[in-house]
Order: C-alpha cells, then structure tokens, then sequence
C-alpha cells in the first residue's frame, strides 16, 4: 500500500492526521492548506519552534500590528497570529466534522497557567483553537479552569497510566464546572498527548547498558507498551459512572494524540508508530518527514492494540528486570520534557528580543 491510499486508510479507520508544526522550517500557511486539501493533514500542533527558526532567518520581525515592547508578550502575540492563520485554513475540516477534528493545539508560553492560557485563547479567538498546556500539576490546573471557562485543551506529555489518571481527572473536573456554568458540553473538546519517540530512546539508552541478547531483543518495545496501555486505561475511563454522567449532558470523549513519532531506534521501520497505533478516535501527530514516509510506504495495522494489554505490562515488567525501571525512566522523561519546554521558549524570546520590529 503506498500514497494516498494509506492515507485513505487512516482517515476510514477514524485516526486523525495533524502535522507536527516543530518539524517546519518556519510556518508556512499556504503548505499547511495544500496538506489539508489534499485530505492529508485534518490538524496541527504549533509550538514556538518554526517561529525561532523564522525569525533567526529574518532581520525584521513581522509584528502583527504594533509591537509590544517586551518580548514575552511579543511572542505571544506572534504566536496567536500563526494560529489564527492555520485555525482558518483548517476551519473547514472542523466545520465538515461537527467540531471533531480541524484543530489547532497551540502551545501556552512558559508560566502556562490558567491566566497565560486563557489570554492566548482569546487572541487567537477561533472556534478551532485548543491551548497546550503541561501535563504537569499546573498545567493541569489551568487545563481544568481553561475546560470551566469554554476553553478547548491539548495536556502532555502523558507517559503512563497513572499520568493519564491525573490528566483525566483534571478533564473531568473541568467538565464538570462547565456544566454547572450552563455550558454547552458538546463543544468542549479536549486531547491528551502521548509522546512515543523519547520514550524508546529513553529505556533503549538503559538497555545499551547490558550485553545480554534479553535487553538487545527489547529495544524499541518500550513506548508502543506504554501507549497501548495508557490507551487501555482510556477506555476503561470511558465505560465508568463519572464519564457517562457527563456524556449524558452532551460531553464528548477526549482523543488521544500520538506524538513524536519519528522513529529514532535503529533498525525499526520508520512509520513503525503510527501502522502500530491505528485506533478509532485518535490522533497520529506526524512530522512532514514522517508524513511522507507514512504515505509512501506506510503499513497500518488496523486494531493492533485491542487485547494486547496483558502483553504490553509483560514488555514493562521485562523492561524492570533488565534494570529500566518504568516509573523511574517515565519521571525523568517528565522532567526532560518540562526542561526541552523551557528551552523552547527561552530561544524565541531571545529571537524576538534579537529582531527588531519593522
């Protein structure tokens, strides 16, 4: 199977395809709106990377309007402008979705609490605009109050079933306190992120330790396990009083979006992630690299996850014998993850503050 065809695929198994927007060499609209008439791309996750690269590229800044003088406010400004951009480019995918898909995750800047995050959803004030928040106590707090004031979220990284657990409690916590505002439910939508890529790399870098043909043989076994699991306790949310409560009320189910899904382990195939997770209702997030190799020579397996828990905990348990304990290994992958954040923006507000405005 090769082009649109595996494209075609994913789209009838019900897996959403958006565009990873770090993977850009700066934003590019016009690229973005031929991905998405082409019904290759359905939504895109934007974060500040694709504009540091632009505006190192530039001598001016392109401000949207007048400048703000200081550069956090600068940035977020320019932040909210390319979102409302692509929030209209995938506007029609939302509306021909009734609101399932055709979003925009736009990343929060760095306090990323409830008042940053509310501030950037009402600049960029697109019915397809979810906030990016961490997945850490604060961002999911903010997650919780953005869901109570209307506000659409995307929270990550989630990297086990317990992570998951608090995420999930924090969507239903917000979910709750819409309804008692006399909101309607059916049109908060929410996604949670589960990285794949760094969780590999992570235990495979524990597992080079050992010279034993056990720990050779379970490289690269590690996120697909994680994530089949997290998914299972998904579904297991899904089925209980507390979420039928709302569904009742119009509440829809949060979707479960698969990130960084560029191989990085030697020796697996580079579309591995994404033929591996082919599951209704989520979200395979894909660099253009990775989009391109998906399309070209992509070989989704449909429903490679159902009944594969039992199996999965196993990869864990073998994983912890081996010396790479899970909890241990997902802890310092949350606290990489918040420092990569940090950095992030720390690079363009120093971008920001190196261009001067036109």
């Amino acid at each position: 199977m090769c082009g649109a065809g595996v494209i075609s695929l994913l789209a009838d198994e019900g897996v959403s395809r958006w565009l990873d927007g770090a993977g850009w060499h700066e934003p590019n609209p016009r690229r973005l709106a031929r991905l998405v008439d082409d019904g290759l791309i359905t939504g895109l996750a934007l974060g500040p990377e694709p504009l540091t690269r632009s505006l190192r590229r530039r001598t001016r800044a392109p401000w949207p309007g007048r400048p703000p003088r200081e550069a956090g406010p600068a940035a977020e400004a320019l932040l909210a402008a390319e979102a409302r951009r692509a929030c209209d480019v995938l506007l029609p995918v939302h509306e021909r979705t009734g609101g399932r898909d055709g979003h925009v995750a736009v990343e929060v800047g760095p306090a990323a609490d409830t008042a940053t995050a509310l501030r950037l959803w009402r600049a960029v004030d697109r019915p397809n605009a979810l906030v990016a928040l961490p997945a850490g106590p604060e961002g999911l707090a903010a997650a919780a109050d953005c869901l109570a004031e209307g506000a659409g979220v995307d929270v990550g990284p989630v990297l086990s079933p317990g992570h998951y657990d608090l995420a999930a409690a924090a969507w239903l916590d917000g979910l709750r306190r819409a309804r008692r505002a006399g909101r309607d439910l059916s049109r908060l939508r929410a996604v949670v992120s589960v990285p794949l890529a760094p969780v590999d790399a992570a235990f495979d870098e524990q597992l080079c330790r050992s010279s034993s043909e056990a720990a050779h043989v379970m490289r690269g076994e590690a996120a697909l396990a994680s994530a089949r699991l997290v998914l299972h306790r998904h579904e297991q949310l899904l089925t209980g009083p507390a979420w039928r409560e709302l569904a009742s009320h119009g509440a829809r189910p949060h979707r479960m979006r698969w990130t960084d899904t560029a191989v990085r382990t030697p020796g697996i195939p580079d579309t591995r992630y994404v033929d591996e997770l082919v599951v209704r209702d989520t979200v395979a997030t894909m660099t253009p690299a990775t989009l391109e190799a998906v399309a070209e020579r992509g070989n989704p397996r449909v429903d490679a996850v159902t009944g594969r828990g039992r199996a999965s905990a196993r990869v864990l348990d073998s994983l912890e014998i081996l010396g790479a304990g899970y909890a241990h290994t997902t802890r310092e992958l949350a606290e990489r993850a918040a420092r990569l954040r940090s950095l992030r923006w720390r690079e363009l507000l120093g971008a920001v503050s190196a261009s001067p405005p036109e």
